[in-house]
């Protein structure tokens, strides 16, 4: 039996980009909103090379910055996925 764990991404923080907080915020009293995921891996043109799919994916855990004030670094974002199972494609 293949087992496979939990996905974590890293990205930057922009203005108006909220999607995240919004699908971990639609978990109320258990009820989880499971959903699959892709994850492309790009080349210098935007073609994807690698493709991973996650199937029945829901965010676990989400974390964001220290928030410093006289701190000067990128401002990264932190989301850990659980997944029902994985499949990965060469593009």
């Amino acid at each position: 039996m293949m087992k496979v764990g939990n996905v974590t991404m890293k990205k930057g923080v922009y203005k108006g980009d909220n999607k995240f907080w919004v699908w971990f915020n639609e978990i109320k009293m258990n009820t989880i909103k499971r959903k699959p995921i892709t994850i492309s891996l790009l080349d210098e043109t935007g073609a994807p090379t690698m493709v991973w799919t996650l199937q029945n994916a829901w965010p676990i855990k989400i974390t964001s910055t220290d928030l410093k004030a006289e701190g000067n670094e990128v401002a990264i974002e932190t989301i850990e996925i659980a997944h029902e199972g994985l499949t990965i494609a060469n593009g």
